[in-house]
């Protein structure tokens, strides 16, 4: 991606990874029907539409009130032709409102970009890093109750625990919620910088380390507070049905946990495994193999695309994108 593929808003201010790889990927033609469930910026979006023409329609989802607000401003002529149209709901609600609206079956492409967006993570007031002092909140829809304050500050011991090693792959996840419940007991979390300064002061971690020592626990709290694996699975659950036949969904990680939960759900929708236990000598067609194994479709690449160097070089958050694709039978 080059300096003119990217698509930062000017008052949105993200930066949209693996922009056109993603948007290609899908194989749109004018007229076509797609879902972005991630809208953001509104970067896969702008393309997206571009793809699909006026003769085609994109549904984009959201839900962060600010991104639905943005759109509404920055999209207002697609929307007014019908061309766009914005749902404020997060994607693990697609299936069902695509099902209610009669387009099950009928959608040539799907996008999901499970990357936190630059202005979660920039403004100090959503609470998202630890770089931005802020209150510690971490909800991507604002509306909804449970911040990670409130979490931080009533789960017990053991809940932080598994939250810190299960979704941060934190090894001292058990060493930090025994200080963090310590330390709450005196004066409760309210701020980034108080957790994120409290984490470093009682750290084993060497102060040389690159990373900061509060960055996954940071994640876990994030993931936690949104039950952003939840939504993934409840997403990738009722996508592949909405497709047409030769239909694609294009899904991005930005970390282990989501890529590795991607990688098993399109494996199984393959019928990987059940073809793995018939052996390599079975008489059988690949199409009677297919059926034998109730396959959904076929992975697109065997290995999942990556940001080259100038996009990372000029988007440093891009680093660790991963995008696999899927097609429908």
């Amino acid at each position: 991606m080059g300096p003119a593929d990217q698509i930062p808003s000017n008052s949105y201010g993200h930066v949209t990874v693996l922009l056109r790889e993603t948007v290609s990927a899908l194989g749109l033609v004018p007229g076509s029907l797609v879902v972005d469930c991630t809208l953001g910026g509104g970067g896969h979006t702008k393309l997206l539409l571009e793809a699909v023409g006026k003769s085609g329609k994109v549904l984009a989802f959201d839900r962060d009130p600010m991104a639905i607000q943005h759109a509404e401003s920055a999209f207002s002529r697609e929307i007014a032709s019908g061309q766009l149209s914005l749902v404020h709901k997060p994607f693990s609600e697609l299936a069902s409102h695509v099902s209610t609206a009669g387009l099950a079956g009928t959608i040539d492409g799907i996008i999901a970009d499970l990357g936190v967006s630059s202005p979660q993570l920039d403004i100090g007031e959503r609470g998202f890093s630890f770089l931005n002092e802020g209150p510690l909140d971490m909800r991507m829809d604002t509306s909804r109750p449970g911040t990670a304050a409130d979490l931080v500050n009533t789960a017990d011991e053991m809940e932080l625990s598994r939250i810190f090693r299960d979704f941060g792959e934190e090894p001292m996840a058990r060493h930090f919620a025994k200080m963090i419940c310590r330390q709450r007991a005196v004066k409760p979390f309210s701020t980034t910088a108080e957790l994120a300064s409290f984490v470093e002061k009682h750290s084993p971690y060497s102060s040389k380390s690159r990373r900061h020592p509060a960055t996954r626990l940071f994640q876990a709290l994030r993931i936690a507070v949104n039950d952003e694996l939840g939504e993934l699975d409840r997403f990738l659950a009722g996508a592949i049905p909405l497709l047409k036949k030769g239909g694609r969904l294009a899904v991005i990680t930005f970390h282990s946990l989501e890529d590795r939960a991607v990688k098993h759900f399109f494996a199984e929708a393959t019928g990987k495994s059940k073809r793995q236990q018939l052996g390599r000598h079975v008489a059988l067609t690949e199409t009677e193999i297919d059926r034998m194994v109730a396959a959904k479709g076929q992975v697109v690449a065997p290995y999942p695309i990556e940001p080259g160097e100038a996009e990372v070089a000029a988007n440093p958050r891009a680093r660790s994108a991963r995008l696999r694709v899927f097609e429908k039978f």
